[in-house]
């Protein structure tokens, strides 16, 4: 539950759409709220719908700019060029397109990917960087090896696969949300199932393969926030702490008792992180 505090708008505007980005794919997108722009990047669990604890909360003080990545919830997959790399190229084509003169980028997990890469290929339109449960194609040296997703077995569809997991299980929330609200913990699960979307062992070998350049990272001269969740197996804090130490300004909270998805498990307190953190980067 999120709670918002303070009177309240009684009507945000809001936009959806979908953009062309010259390969015969089509990204979905949406704006909601009026003022400075704040793009949301989802990972690799979910899709623009997963920021539902998040837009209405922005969306009181900004221009809060939501997509789904190729293959993922509305936006097509039809040549199979998902992955980090045209994640960058499609996110700055979405700013062009919306005429975003300067944003705060923010990335979670596989979104971190595309907003690091969105930064250092148009830095002069970022004001600051949130990387939430991702190292984003820095490249540093996970702390153990984390191995993919199993394949599905001979026969067996990746869909099929993924829905046998036990209801509200998913690796990316833990068990405490499915203990304490089984229904937001389904929610979840039943989100990452949406779109033409590739297999998860697919997507994670593209990103463990795709860095972005060491010397154009060191100069990225803008706020950078790391949120990690303590109990992160995947993206460990002691990760993102060596991740946070490539940027000139950068700083890491950890959120504690939380897995892989805080914003997902608790909005309220990560919101709040990320709120104070725009309002001393603006």
């Amino acid at each position: 539950m999120v709670t918002v505090k303070g009177p309240q708008r009684m009507s945000i505007p809001r936009t959806e759409g979908f953009l062309d980005v010259g390969d015969g794919e089509r990204l979905w997108f949406e704006t909601a709220g009026e003022g400075p722009d704040l793009i949301l990047s989802h990972g690799l669990g979910g899709n623009a719908a997963v920021w539902y604890q998040q837009v209405p909360f922005f969306a009181r003080s900004h221009r809060v700019i939501t997509w789904d990545q190729r293959g993922f919830g509305r936006s097509t997959n039809v040549t199979g060029g998902h992955g980090p790399v045209n994640a960058v190229s499609d996110l700055v084509a979405l700013m062009d397109h919306l005429g975003v003169a300067e944003t705060t980028l923010l990335g979670q997990s596989m979104g971190g990917w595309a907003s690091l890469g969105a930064a250092l290929a148009v830095p002069g339109r970022v004001r600051s960087l949130v990387l939430a449960c991702t190292t984003g194609g820095i490249p540093v040296q996970r702390d153990a090896p984390v191995p993919p997703p199993a394949a599905p077995n001979a026969g067996e569809s990746a869909t099929l696969r993924r829905a046998v997991l036990p209801l509200g299980q998913h690796p990316a929330i833990g068990e405490r949300l499915l203990r304490l609200d089984p229904a937001r913990a389904y929610l979840y699960q039943a989100l990452g199932t949406f779109g033409n979307r590739p297999t998860d062992a697919e997507l994670m070998r593209l990103l463990a393969e795709t860095t972005f350049d060491d010397a154009a990272i060191r100069a990225l001269d803008l706020p950078v926030l790391f949120i990690a969740g303590e109990l992160d197996g995947l993206m460990t804090p002691a990760l993102l702490r060596t991740a946070a130490t490539w940027l000139a300004i950068s700083t890491v909270v950890e959120l504690p008792g939380l897995g892989h998805s805080p914003y997902f498990e608790d909005p309220d307190t990560w919101n709040a992180v990320v709120e104070d953190f725009l309002s001393q980067s603006h």
